[in-house]
């Protein structure tokens, strides 16, 4: 996996671990942003898009429960969201899967355990994006034949 091609946010109010993240990550070759707060990482969403967000649950402008919804599932390939938080809860913990985070993490977390998630998360997507492929490959196929068809059928009238 060329890790060059991909984009990642990280979204913590926590800079030290923010920026202990981003060099471990960087040094794996991927491209990595952050931000502090809801709304910066709002900002660079807008600007960009990534391959997975990597946030926290709570953050001192939105919930990154809140922060999940407004980055929606409408996209192809769609943005793969690991939340990562030290104030783990059952209730939180259902709330963040059903709003559509991909994977749950406690802080702290071992570097290696965090990398093996965006892999297996980007290697999700890639999965993704093959089965769009296909059904696109699939449907292209389907009209082209049945344009032959008809095309066959008027020759014969």
């Amino acid at each position: 996996m060329e890790t060059q091609d991909y984009y990642v946010l990280l979204v913590d109010d926590d800079a030290a671990l923010l920026e202990t993240m981003k060099t471990i990550l960087e040094g794996k070759g991927y491209n990595v942003d952050t931000a502090t707060t809801g709304e910066v990482a709002l900002e660079r969403i807008r600007q960009r898009h990534y391959d997975v967000v990597v946030l926290d649950i709570v953050l001192p402008d939105i919930s990154g429960i809140e922060l999940l919804k407004s980055l929606g599932t409408n996209r192809i390939p769609k943005v793969r969201k690991i939340i990562l938080t030290g104030h783990a809860t059952l209730t939180n913990a259902i709330q963040a899967l059903n709003t559509g985070a991909d994977a749950y993490l406690l802080k702290p977390v071992a570097p290696d355990e965090l990398m093996r998630t965006i892999a297996e998360q980007i290697g999700k997507q890639k999965q993704e994006i093959l089965l769009v492929q296909d059904k696109i490959r699939h449907f292209i196929e389907m009209d082209a034949e049945e344009r032959i068809r008809r095309i066959a059928e008027e020759k014969y009238l």
